[in-house]
């Protein structure tokens, strides 16, 4: 349990980053979520901070950020066609307030369509990421540029990208953390496992995986 340390959910709404805020109050975090809209459940929860606006607002960040252990962010494009331009001014704007606030723990989502250079050669993620690329262009650009953002401001920040490939409803598997092409790490992930992951690692001290962008899949138990 951990008592009264602090999380702050960023992405509440979406299907993963409610099973994260649900996961979380179960193993005892103190719960913040923002975001441009609250969940009605979230809201009428007291055990639940809410911070409702924009997520390239200073001074709400500076508000949800301030006083926060770790930052869990599920944000990012919603689906080939929703406006993808808030996203990576609003990371710049996140990691510039937690180094304001002293927040030094984040772990955030990211796709197969960011490289990492413990990466190999592998067909499927190959032909995951050109069908992006062609079809939904604009968010492999936002995807791309959201790492970029960590690479160039993420000094003094213990930030870790966790990239997913295709993800799934469903009860908790295993989930394997690792790169493309080891020849453990697959391309289908529950959300479950995301909750599960992430609430693990934002536990861990000293933090691992940072700097680090490790792929995550599920498993049969």
């Amino acid at each position: 349990m951990m008592g009264n340390r602090k999380l702050l959910v960023l992405g509440a709404t979406s299907p993963t980053g409610q099973i994260i805020v649900e996961r979380a109050l179960e193993r005892g975090w103190r719960v913040t979520v923002c975001g441009r809209r609250t969940l009605q459940e979230h809201a009428e929860n007291a055990d639940i901070k809410t911070v409702e606006g924009p997520l390239d607002d200073e001074a709400i960040l500076q508000n949800a950020i301030a006083g926060q252990d770790v930052i869990i962010s599920v944000i990012g494009p919603s689906n080939p066609f929703a406006s993808s331009n808030v996203f990576v001014p609003a990371y710049k704007l996140i990691l510039q307030t937690m180094k304001t606030e002293g927040v030094r723990r984040i772990l955030a989502l990211s796709t197969f369509s960011v490289y990492d250079p413990k990466d190999r050669p592998n067909l499927l993620r190959w032909l995951l990421v050109a069908t992006v690329w062609a079809i939904a262009h604009r968010v492999w650009k936002t995807i791309r540029g959201i790492s970029k953002v960590f690479d160039e401001e993420g000094e003094g920040i213990d930030w870790t990208l966790f990239r997913v490939g295709f993800l799934r409803s469903g009860d908790r598997l295993r989930v394997i953390d690792g790169y493309v092409g080891d020849e453990t790490l697959g391309m289908s992930l529950r959300r479950a496992d995301i909750a599960e992951w992430t609430l693990a690692q934002a536990e861990k001290s000293p933090p691992e995986f940072v700097h680090d962008r490790p792929g995550l899949s599920s498993v049969n138990v």
